[in-house]
Formats: C-alpha cells, structure tokens, sequence
C-alpha cells in the first residue's frame, strides 16, 4: 500500500482558481511518481478535528490585532492554522503544500526521516512539508491554541510555534517549492523547473 501525501485546499479570492488547480496537479502527479498516494483535504476535513471550532475562535479573535498587511492575508492565515486541524482528522502522516513537487522524496526516505521524531518541520522557514502522528497534531493545535502567532507584525514559523520539532531540512533537496519569481505564476515555475510543457 502506497503511503499518502496529504495536500490543503481552501479557496481563497486573491488567487485564481484556475492556477490553483494547475499548481495542485503537478503536486499529485510528481509524487505519485516517486511513490505517494496524494490526498487533497480540504475545510470539510478540517471542521472534521474537535479542535476546528476552537481555532477558528481564537483566529478569528486574533484578526482585528493584526497589522494590515496579515489582517488582508487572513485566510491564507486560517488556511495554514486549518491544515493541521484536517490533518489531526485524517489521523496525521505527511502533509505539503500543494505547490511542493517531488523529485525524489521515495516512501523509503520517508520511513527513515520518521524515525526522527513525532513532528517534523523545516527549520526557519514556514514549513512547507512536515509531518506528524495524530497525537502530537492534537498537541500541536493546543500549541497554537495557547500562544501567540505572531511577534512585531510578523506571522512566526512553525518551527518557532513549536520548539520541540524535528527538522526536515535534509530532504528539502529532494523537493522543488515554486516561488513567485518575475510575475511567472508558480505552476509555470514548476513547469519550467521539471520541464513540462
């Protein structure tokens, strides 16, 4: 049975749907390559964990005290609080962003890269990729329950939120992120990147 690789989609009106959906087929099919069964939850799934309510609450909360620039990226905020609540739902596992493609990130890497720890997270950065078991997502939706998200105006990292991570960052060779490089909407920088057409 082929591991899954869960993704998070929640419509959003800043971005096109229809490059959303572009961004989220490369994602499945690049790790089907190498291996994955991939997995798109989505708010139905989150609302799923018993710990959805009590986050939205406290997001919802935390909205009117943002700075402008996170309170007009508000829910992509709810977005990224949301996928662990989806995830703690589908009982934990890997989970990416689904404009992560997958070069080589075999579910025999991953078997050993788990044995590292109980929730892996990239190191300084927003965690893009990590994963956890469905105990400690119960714990680390507490952790984000009872601390601040944000520090002078700045949204914190996962890894910062939750100081007992693993870190994942060797396998980042192994993954292609897409960036908004020059206006190049970020399935055509993947694209450009694995050569598809």
């Amino acid at each position: 049975m082929k591991p899954k690789i869960y993704g998070y989609y929640e419509s959003v009106q800043l971005r096109p749907q229809d490059e959303q959906f572009a961004c989220a087929n490369i994602w499945k099919s690049t790790w089907e390559a190498q291996g994955w069964e991939p997995v798109m939850l989505n708010r139905s799934h989150a609302q799923g964990s018993p710990l959805h309510l009590k986050l939205m609450t406290k997001l919802t909360r935390l909205a009117p005290v943002l700075p402008n620039e996170l309170q007009n990226n508000f829910a992509f905020i709810c977005a990224r609080f949301s996928r662990w609540c989806a995830l703690h739902a589908a009982g934990g596992g890997w989970m990416s962003d689904y404009d992560v493609a997958n070069i080589s990130f075999i579910p025999q890497l991953a078997e050993e890269v788990e044995k590292t720890g109980s929730l892996l997270l990239l190191s300084g950065k927003p965690s893009y990729i990590f994963h956890t078991t469905k105990e400690m997502c119960a714990h680390v939706i507490n952790t984000i329950l009872s601390n601040d998200l944000h520090v002078g105006g700045v949204l914190k990292n996962e890894d910062t939120i939750f100081n007992e991570s693993g870190k994942l960052d060797k396998i980042e060779e192994n993954l292609i992120h897409a960036k908004l490089e020059n206006n190049i909407p970020k399935s055509q920088y993947l694209k450009n990147i694995l050569n598809i057409i």
